[in-house]
């Protein structure tokens, strides 16, 4: 603060003129105003910011004291007793900024959350749709949906995709052991097994292969079904035997195998012979691949702790809870 003194021996006239001409401290020269507490004049005026004292004096920029003469003229500095700064409206404003984006993070994520949830209702209606839509065996000629990478999980697709190889190649294995029988028919061997066998085996053992175990497990590995596991292997157990069976080529079974073969050479008929021969090795082929796929997927099964007992129990569970409940409402109803 800058003061001001006027010696107290000095004449009342020279006090007032000696504080009417000093100089401004903020700028210029010019007397001092007493009732407006500044400089008037030359000198840039200057507002007082301060507040009232109880004597009557004036504190502030350019204020003056009236306290009596003797006193001191000071020049108050700006406080910032109860003003809000500067530092506090930036720190205001930039919490209420954040707490705007947090709101608005907030409400983005919950319009994510919407979003996902409306495309998985989309994805399982256009499954749905799909499943409604069969493609197999071609767009043609479609029986059934099926598709393994779109059902089945990513883990089970390769064990999925063998098991798929392995019924293509059962399918083939019937197609030329028909052929093979074909060809010993019209050679004119009349001692194997009629026609009406090996015919009827083929026309069944295509659908009966697909529907008896491929599609049981296909269902299996899409909806984590353990009863459809069960029917695979009891199946699929049946189709190794008689994969094996009809690689041996026993007689009578219409069996284009290793026996058959031998017979058709010994009575000389290269052509059906050779034609058994192909049949042969596509049913080890077929044997072979199966023996290791069931192998394969009873591990798989076994890891995730399903086996027979487990299996045993969710039989007896199912028919305790669905199959006995059915029965009783049908016998109540006709009684």
């Amino acid at each position: 603060s800058t003061a001001v003194r006027v010696p107290s021996h000095a004449p009342e006239a020279s006090k007032t003129q000696s504080i009417a001409n000093m100089s401004n401290p903020f700028g210029g020269y010019g007397p001092m105003d007493r009732n407006n507490g500044g400089f008037i004049g030359a000198g840039p005026t200057r507002k007082s910011y301060g507040t009232d004292n109880s004597a009557g004096a004036s504190s502030g920029y350019g204020g003056t004291s009236d306290a009596g003469i003797g006193s001191s003229t000071n020049v108050v500095p700006l406080t910032n007793d109860s003003t809000t700064t500067t530092s506090d409206v930036e720190v205001g404003a930039t919490a209420e900024v954040g707490q705007g984006l947090t709101e608005r993070e907030r409400m983005l994520m919950r319009k994510e959350e919407e979003l996902k949830r409306r495309e998985a209702k989309v994805g399982l209606a256009e499954r749905e749709i799909k499943a409604l839509t069969p493609n197999w065996p071609c767009k043609q000629y479609a029986l059934e949906y099926h598709d393994i990478d779109e059902e089945i999980p990513p883990a089970k697709r390769p064990i999925m995709k063998r098991l798929y190889l392995n019924v293509l190649l059962t399918f083939a294995a019937l197609l030329i052991n028909w052929i093979a029988m074909l060809g010993i028919w019209f050679s004119g061997d009349q001692s194997g097994p009629s026609y009406t066998l090996w015919g009827t085996m083929y026309l069944l053992g295509i659908p009966g292969a697909w529907k008896m175990w491929y599609r049981p497990i296909y269902f299996a590995y899409r909806d984590k079904a353990t009863l459809s596991y069960f029917c695979f292997l009891m199946s699929f157990a049946a189709h190794c035997f008689f994969s094996v069976v009809m690689a041996l080529g026993l007689p009578n079974c219409a069996a284009g195998g290793l026996m058959t073969m031998v017979q058709q050479f010994a009575v000389g008929n290269p052509k059906a012979g050779f034609m058994t021969f192909l049949s042969m090795l596509a049913w080890i082929g077929v044997a072979g691949l199966s023996i290791l796929n069931i192998k394969k997927v009873q591990n798989e099964w076994g890891k995730e702790g399903v086996d027979m007992t487990s299996i045993t129990e969710q039989l007896r569970n199912e028919v305790r809870d669905q199959l006995v409940p059915q029965v009783a409402s049908a016998v109540a109803r006709r009684v």
